[in-house]
């Protein structure tokens, strides 16, 4: 089974909006249905699991009470960090095996050829992660001076989603439940903490797989979904 897990949990502080980025409008449908809608149709994907902010529960499931995501099977509420929101996906899971695929709610432009290149990627390794080059300098600073520069070909920029063989990211949610010092930014960074000798293959990201995360980008979606959905209706 290929589980996806939408990570809705956060309150949109840097967007300035007035409510959480997963609910703004994107031309008629909110961003969170934007972005599911991309896994109810991919045939690939069996499972929806949604972790919602505990304070917008009820709203998160007025949207699945409408019916149209067949996939999206229960919502879950988030932690106060990243990972504790992750945790409670995979607890969602049950016992089940197959593969799970956490992707931020705020990425909505995700393709369908990334999707295949995630789960392709799992019958060789334990975790993929979608990636993209660097293209300005990357400086390394201390008390706003230059230390040095990096050498921008040894680093990437990470996305979402983030794919992972269930059973092997069962356990090292397990551990970071239990473990009080944690630290990380993302689910590679928290499997690669559990799992130091376990492969995580890098995979093509895309840039058009974009995240909305300030108040300039709401326009800029919004023009993209218009533009798309004019597209659809001439086909």
């Amino acid at each position: 089974m290929n589980t996806v897990a939408i990570l809705a949990g956060g309150v949109g502080e840097r967007t300035g909006a007035k409510e959480p980025k997963q609910f703004l409008d994107m031309g008629g449908k909110t961003l969170l249905e934007r972005t599911i809608a991309v896994f109810e149709a991919h045939p690939r994907i069996d499972r929806i699991v949604v972790v919602s902010h505990p304070d917008y529960i009820a709203r998160t499931e007025a949207i699945r009470a409408n019916g149209r995501f067949r996939k999206w099977n229960t919502t879950v509420p988030g932690g106060a960090e990243r990972y504790l929101s992750s945790v409670a996906a995979v607890e969602a899971c049950g016992n089940d095996t197959g593969n799970i695929l956490i992707h931020d709610a705020a990425r909505p432009f995700v393709s369908f050829e990334l999707i295949n290149r995630l789960l392709d990627a799992l019958s060789e390794v334990s975790a993929a992660i979608p990636v993209i080059p660097l293209s300005d300098t990357l400086l390394e600073v201390e008390n706003n001076c230059v230390i040095r520069a990096k050498n921008r070909n040894n680093f990437r920029l990470a996305q979402t989603p983030q794919a992972f063989r269930l059973e092997d990211f069962r356990l090292a949610a397990i551990q970071a439940k239990q473990d009080l010092n944690i630290c990380v930014t993302d689910d590679c960074g928290l499997f690669q903490l559990y799992f130091p000798s376990k492969k995580i293959k890098t995979i093509e990201g895309g840039k058009e797989n974009k995240k909305l995360t300030y108040h300039s980008d709401i326009e800029d979606f919004i023009k993209i979904f218009k533009e798309n959905d004019r597209k659809k209706l001439h086909y």
